[in-house]
């Protein structure tokens, strides 16, 4: 990939944390990744390996102990806490295993939560259709006015997809979004997945055990011993 291409560009991101014995850990070892605008790419690897941590740096919830991640031509390092705080919100959707809904909102409120901080001239009812437009493609339409604890695991998991897809970002980063979820349930965010990176051209980076997950991307890394190594799947 021509980097003038890439949607993401991570240069030689290191990251560690002290060991309970007071030793430094060392997580990522001078992690190099390029994303090209609509990408999909799935990082597997095991338990403790810096998965979370690297999708974290990436979105920017996590600062490197060195390198850069550069996002649309900026490197992130050079903007100031307010300024990264309205890119996050503005250019990234995250999906986390964990939903992390508001009880006290519905369905639609939940989803329309990220628009808040959007600029004054942002059109709330353009907002609010673009939500509902959503709900519907992800067949959720009946339960805008439902509150998380009258979903399913599966209804909760897609309430928090359309919420991490609502102010149009150019990346979805989703750790082990299927986690949570039994088998049935797992295919069809899979597929949802896939069909909304489709339709949206929006870049996908998913962190995940499942490697039925795993294979619906168009590219594997493996992260092991601090550094990504390709990892060829049967695309069946």
């Amino acid at each position: 990939m021509n980097a003038d291409n890439a949607l993401i560009i991570l240069e030689n991101i290191a990251k560690s944390y002290s060991s309970p014995e007071g030793e430094p850990a060392h997580v990522l070892n001078g992690i190099n990744l390029r994303v090209a605008p609509g990408e999909t790419v799935a990082i597997v690897g095991p338990s403790g390996s810096g998965k979370s941590t690297l999708l974290n740096i990436i979105g920017s919830l996590d600062t490197p102990d060195s390198g850069k991640v550069i996002f649309d031509s900026q490197d992130l390092s050079q903007l100031s806490p307010d300024s990264l705080a309205k890119f996050r919100n503005q250019k990234i959707g995250f999906i986390f295993q964990m939903h992390h809904l508001l009880n006290s909102c519905t369905v639609l409120e939940n989803v329309l939560i990220p628009t808040l901080a959007q600029p004054d001239n942002e059109d709330s009812n353009e907002s609010q259709n673009r939500a509902l437009e959503l709900l519907k493609r992800v067949g959720l339409d009946h339960r805008i006015s439902y509150r998380p604890g009258q979903l399913s695991g599966g209804e909760r998991q897609r309430v928090a997809l359309v919420r991490a897809l609502i102010n149009q970002p150019q990346l979805i980063l989703a750790d082990e979004p299927t986690g949570s979820l039994d088998r049935n349930a797992s295919e069809k965010m899979a597929e949802l997945l896939v069909e909304l990176n489709q339709q949206h051209n929006v870049a996908l980076i998913v962190v995940t055990h499942t490697m039925t997950l795993a294979q619906k991307m168009q590219r594997t890394l493996q992260l092991t011993d601090g550094t990504l190594q390709t990892l060829e799947l049967n695309k069946n």
